[in-house]
């Protein structure tokens, strides 16, 4: 079980979380409030809590998979410019 999938964690601790992964995965801020009773308001949708929670996860996976990409491109681009001053 993940930290934000704790039953007891306050909502704003959930919130604060989505607003980091969500702004790391995609360079620009979330629209997000909690609504009340595990409901939260997230870009124009009413999400449940759950629902925000598997969001969370998908986002950190997306966030590991582009710091995968990166790090392949940048080696990549290393052996090119290593084979071109030979």
């Amino acid at each position: 079980m993940s930290a934000v999938e704790d039953p007891s964690l306050p909502p704003r601790y959930l919130v604060e979380h989505f607003r980091k992964v969500y702004e790391k995965a995609h360079q620009r801020e979330p629209m997000v409030r909690y609504m009340g009773n595990h409901w939260y308001y997230v870009n124009g949708e009413t999400v449940h809590r759950t629902t925000l929670i598997e969001e969370i996860q998908r986002l950190q996976h997306l966030i590991q998979r582009q710091n995968i990409v990166k790090t392949d491109q940048n080696l990549l681009k290393r052996l090119i410019a290593k084979l071109k001053s030979l």
